[in-house]
C-alpha cells in the first residue's frame, strides 16, 4: 500500500474547550506535516484529544486577545507555508488539492479562498455573498495586527483567489450563539474604544431594529425560515451589545478623568 505524501505545511489553531470539534479537524489534517495547537486553558478533553495525534504539537499560552494569540501560534510554525484554521473548520477535498499545487509555485505568497458556513450540516439561505478570507500564506509574508477580535492577516506580496472552500461547521445551540455574541461584542467594543471611537444613546437605541431589518430583509435571511429569524436577531443583538459596551466604556472613562 502506497502511503500518501505528507503535505509540508504548518497548520496552526488556537483553542479553548473545543472537544466537540477538535477530533473532526485533526482527522482532516492527518496528511499535514505539522499542526500547532495553542490552548488558553481548556478544562474539557480538548488537550487529551489533540495529544493523541502524532503530527500535532500542543502548548499553552495565557489569553492575550485573538490577534496576539494567533501571532503567537504563527511564530511556533516551522514550515515556510502556514495555514490558519479554527477548531470548528475543516478543509474540503478541493482545497487540499488546490493547496498542494499552490505551494510549489513561486509567484503568489497567499491564497484567498472561500469559507462555506454549514449550520448543523446545512448551508443557510440568504442573499449574502461568498465569504472570502486568507488562511494559507508564506510565513514570512504575513503578520497580525493587535486586535481583541475580528483579527485578520496582513500580507506583503501577491495574493491569488480561489473558489476552493474551507468548511465552517457551526453546531452551536442558540444559547451558545448568544454567549459567543456577548463575548465577541465586548471585545469589539474594547477595540473601538482603544481606537478612540465614541457613540451615543440614539445609536444604541436604533441599532438593533435597523440591523435586524438589514439582515432579515435586505440580506435575504428570510429565505432561511426560522433559522433566518434567529440569525438576524443574533446579528442585531451583537451590534446592540457592541455599541452599548462602547457607550459604557466612554462613560467610565469620562468619570475617571
Amino acid at each position: 500500500m502506497i502511503e500518501k505524501k505528507t503535505i509540508p505545511v504548518s497548520v496552526y489553531v488556537i483553542t479553548k474547550n473545543e472537544e466537540e470539534n477538535i477530533a473532526r479537524l485533526l482527522d482532516n489534517l492527518k496528511s499535514f506535516a505539522e499542526v500547532i495547537i495553542v490552548d488558553s486553558g481548556s478544562t474539557d478533553r480538548t488537550l487529551e484529544i489533540a495529544n493523541s495525534y502524532s503530527n500535532t504539537k500542543v502548548s499553552f499560552n495565557q489569553w492575550p486577545g485573538f490577534g496576539e494569540q494567533k501571532a503567537h501560534a504563527l511564530a511556533l510554525c516551522s514550515f515556510p507555508w502556514v495555514l490558519n484554521l479554527d477548531a470548528d473548520e475543516t478543509l474540503s477535498d478541493s482545497f487540499i488539492e488546490k493547496l498542494e499545487k499552490f505551494i510549489v509555485q513561486d509567484k503568489f505568497v497567499a491564497l484567498k479562498s472561500t469559507r462555506k458556513l454549514l449550520r448543523w450540516g446545512r448551508q443557510p439561505r440568504s442573499f449574502g455573498g461568498v465569504e472570502k478570507l486568507i488562511r494559507l500564506f508564506k510565513k514570512d509574508c504575513g503578520h497580525y495586527e493587535s486586535r481583541q477580535v475580528h483579527e485578520s492577516i496582513s500580507i506583503n506580496g501577491e495574493i491569488k483567489e480561489s473558489e476552493a472552500a474551507i468548511l465552517h461547521h457551526e453546531n452551536l445551540s442558540y444559547s451558545q450563539r448568544i454567549e459567543k455574541t456577548v463575548f465577541y461584542a465586548k471585545l469589539k467594543a474594547q477595540d473601538k474604544f482603544n481606537n478612540g471611537d465614541k457613540t451615543n444613546m440614539l445609536v444604541v437605541i436604533i441599532i438593533f431594529p435597523l440591523t435586524f431589518i438589514r439582515i432579515y430583509l435586505f440580506k435575504g435571511h428570510f429565505m432561511d425560515g426560522f433559522g433566518g429569524v434567529l440569525t438576524s436577531v443574533n446579528v442585531a443583538f451583537y451590534n446592540y451589545m457592541k455599541y452599548s459596551n462602547l457607550w459604557d466604556l466612554n462613560k467610565k472613562a469620562q468619570k475617571n478623568n
